[in-house]
């Protein structure tokens, strides 16, 4: 009785949260099926990237990810798309000192010189408008929550509320497939992880490290590993995550069967998806 009740007030508050956000989700359908190239690129910010040449992707429809503005040559590269969701960003802190989204703002000027698609988390919405960030971008929005379940009841329309993804890949291949893309090729998603004690480092990236200011405390906090994360946990968290990419694959499989992945991250530990070397992608 106690699991029915939990499950019917979790169905309740999405459904709550889908008609909270029904004006923003709705523009969303604008996108389904949108794309007549059916050829897309997901570039993660994985340290493999340094090793191919990623600007002969600048004429193709890319997704890129959370601070792949550190790339030198972001301009140049002008990517199609951008998925942002990372929510300790748009976190409400009282007046403190908040890295994460001082960094967004700052490089917002950037990365709106050029007619980029933004795809952000619901919550980025009362910042990006309060601060008139973005002005001239199309601005999209996710509404997050849930999980992804063996049985493949969830839903992946991004219209509605899709489950929390565990990670910015599993939502980006959501939307790319939602916009109609059928060929997807996974780009620095070396998800390994577990091979280090910790989760996150500046070493786990194609960007230098020097393009952050290790001077200023809240930076190197911010972009240095977290010693209160216990490996176990890390364990616990990945497992979730390759959970949702093997879910995910197996509800494409029968929603959409036309799509193929393809993973051209070399060394990757994500194997849900068939290896390809970038160098045979014919571009």
């Amino acid at each position: 009785m106690k699991r029915l009740l939990k499950g019917l007030y979790n169905t309740l508050y999405r459904f709550q949260l889908y008609y909270k956000n029904k004006a923003v989700l709705d523009a969303n359908k604008k996108l389904k099926n949108s794309q007549t190239n059916k050829r897309c690129f997901i570039l993660g910010n994985g340290p493999s990237l340094k090793n191919q040449d990623i600007l002969k992707l600048k004429n193709e429809e890319t997704f890129v990810v959370n601070n792949f503005w550190n790339y030198p040559k972001y301009i140049e590269f002008n990517p199609k798309y951008y998925v942002f969701l990372d929510t300790n960003t748009f976190v409400k802190t009282n007046n403190k000192s908040n890295y994460s989204k001082e960094e967004f703002i700052r490089n917002a000027s950037l990365v709106s010189k050029l007619p980029t698609n933004f795809f952000f988390h619901i919550d980025a919405k009362n910042m990006v408008d309060v601060n008139g960030l973005f002005p001239s971008n199309k601005l999209n929005y996710l509404v997050l929550n849930g999980f992804f379940k063996e049985g493949l009841n969830f839903n992946i329309d991004i219209s509605r509320v899709i489950p929390n993804t565990k990670n910015v890949i599993v939502a980006s291949i959501i939307i790319a497939v939602y916009m109609g893309f059928e060929e997807v090729y996974l780009l620095g998603c070396e998800h390994s992880f577990l091979a280090t004690p910790h989760e996150y480092d500046v070493s786990d990236h194609f960007y230098k490290s020097e393009n952050y200011d290790l001077n200023n405390p809240e930076a190197v906090k911010y972009y240095t590993p977290d010693p209160t994360v216990s490996y176990e946990t890390l364990m616990h968290d990945t497992k979730i995550l390759f959970k949702n990419y093997r879910l995910l694959k197996t509800k494409l499989a029968y929603e959409k069967p036309n799509v193929r992945i393809y993973n051209a991250t070399p060394n990757s530990f994500l194997d849900m998806f068939p290896y390809i070397k970038f160098e045979d992608i014919k571009l």
